[in-house]
């Protein structure tokens, strides 16, 4: 049997020779996998479609549980991002991302079109403001929204100091002190990409990288998962300062 399927390489390890296999996240099925064969050999026809985060739609023959990639035609292979090594890595972490939060075979087209989206305004964007921006939307799609509106204990204006309770994914005044200590522009800026009002002026550079590691925490906190590649893009934004 033969299906057709829009789909996004998540990641691929090697298999035998010459082969790969891939975990693909299809718009129509989920999470699968599928053998690459012969996708390692110099001038594979279907060497484009085994590469990190292609788009393409592919044609899979399966027999059984058992699925093989037959053709491909490329959708977008968002080359941009392995010509940069910072947003190789951030759009690695959005893939680690759908891996970590995906079962095989259940469909999630809210978080395709959020993957891809993301993917695609990397390429010309600033990539650590999607990567921003698309955590917060998967979280929230896997029940793990942020509360961002206020101090979740008095409700009043968040400023100054804030805190971050990892446990409820709330934020606290600094009367109200629960949890780890940030800064207004690590907060300023998740509400920016959570596309609340925000004070721009209270958002630096650094506030990126901080918005991050305090995802990256609050993310394995909820699943038990490390995200490896975001640790590396982390690591290769603070060079930058």
């Amino acid at each position: 049997m033969e299906e057709k399927v829009d789909a996004l390489v998540l990641r691929s390890i090697d298999y035998k020779d010459n082969d790969k296999i891939l975990t693909l996240f299809t718009l129509q099925n989920g999470k699968v996998t599928a053998a690459a064969k012969g996708v390692k050999k110099a001038g594979a026809r279907l060497k484009f479609a085994a590469q990190p985060f292609c788009f393409a739609e592919y044609v899979l023959a399966k027999k059984g549980e058992r699925r093989t990639v037959i053709s491909a035609a490329n959708t977008d292979g968002f080359y941009a991002l392995r010509e940069d090594i910072e947003k190789f890595y951030a759009a690695c972490a959005v893939c680690e991302v759908c891996d970590a939060l995906l079962f095989e075979g259940i469909v999630n087209e809210e978080l395709f079109l959020y993957a891809v989206n993301a993917l695609k305004n990397m390429c010309g964007g600033d990539a650590a403001e999607e990567l921003v921006r698309f955590l917060i939307g998967a979280l929230r799609l896997s029940g793990y929204m942020l509360s961002l509106e206020a101090c979740a204990d008095c409700g009043g204006i968040l400023e100054g100091r804030v805190y971050f309770d990892v446990a409820g994914g709330c934020f606290y005044c600094a009367e109200c002190a629960k949890g780890a200590g940030t800064g207004e522009n690590t907060y300023n800026f998740l509400r920016k990409c959570s596309d609340l009002s925000y004070l721009p002026e209270k958002i630096d550079k650094a506030a990126e990288s901080r918005a991050l590691k305090l995802l990256k925490v609050y993310f394995r906190d909820k699943t038990d998962t490390e995200l490896r590649s975001l640790d590396e893009y982390i690591r290769l934004l603070g060079s930058e300062s």
